[in-house]
């Protein structure tokens, strides 16, 4: 029983400490997709939503580090609450935000803020300095345009060498992107789904475990309390013979 009870109490603390990496990875790579999304849309509320999913399972978990050192059957059964709420969550999350929302979006705002390069450049070279591109779909879009090509289709923004010039276009840079933007979310979600059901299947089986010891432990301290020792056969004899002895006489 102490075999068993000590390799579910490691699989609960290991996998505990797994989704506590997971979810600060969650947190760092909704928090760096925030800075891209636009406010209002589909992809910032998720990346929101994902922030705050991220901190509530740091938060849960180390409150399973503590049932399980503390080795508290209140806690582990809280903990196992809070578990099968997130996981319910996160795969809420999951369903109701499609990726390729996002990436119809900031194909939109990315056709919007090219049709008004001429009035507001500074919007069009923000994107080419964070995606590394030029021009919509290559760098002689300006050209088509009559306009010079600007310093953010370079390199280093270093425009006297023609070779440091983006060849890739904003679209396809953006499309790049977003495309391993998901992937890197999608291992993390899913890898964090796993690691928080084998928590919550660990943690079940180990508030069991808690409960059949604490109810043995009960079982063996009434049994010593309401324990009165025999008194041997012989003793009894004597004393019988003894008080006997003393009437007689």
């Amino acid at each position: 029983m102490s075999v068993i009870f000590s390799t579910v109490k490691g699989f609960v603390f290991v996998f505990n400490f797994f989704s506590l990496l997971l979810g600060v990875c969650i947190i760092c790579l909704n928090i760096y997709g925030l800075e891209f999304a636009v406010p209002n849309t589909d992809q910032h509320t998720y990346c929101i939503v994902g922030i705050i999913l991220g901190t509530f399972v740091c938060m849960a978990t180390l409150f399973g580090f503590y049932g399980v050192v503390s080795e508290s059957l209140g806690v582990i059964v809280m903990y196992s609450f809070f578990m099968l709420m997130l996981l319910a969550t996160q795969l809420l999350q999951m369903q109701t935000y499609q990726h390729q929302n996002f990436y119809t979006n900031a194909l939109d705002l990315l056709e919007e803020t090219w049709n008004d390069v001429d009035g507001n450049p500074k919007r069009m070279r923000s994107v080419e300095i964070n995606f590394y591109c030029c021009g919509l779909y290559n760098a002689n879009d300006y050209k088509y345009r009559r306009m010079e090509t600007p310093i953010s289709c370079y390199r280093y923004q270093n425009a006297t060498v023609e070779s440091n010039i983006f060849s890739r276009g904003c679209v396809e840079a953006l499309e790049t992107s977003y495309r391993k933007t998901m992937e890197r979310g999608n291992i993390f979600n899913w890898s964090l789904l796993i690691c928080e059901c084998a928590v919550f299947l660990y943690s079940c089986i180990f508030s069991i475990l808690l409960y059949k010891r604490y109810r043995s432990t009960d079982r063996t301290s009434d049994f010593e309390n309401n324990y009165v020792p025999n008194q041997p056969v012989l003793a009894r004899m004597n004393h019988v013979n003894s008080r006997s002895h003393l009437l007689s006489n």
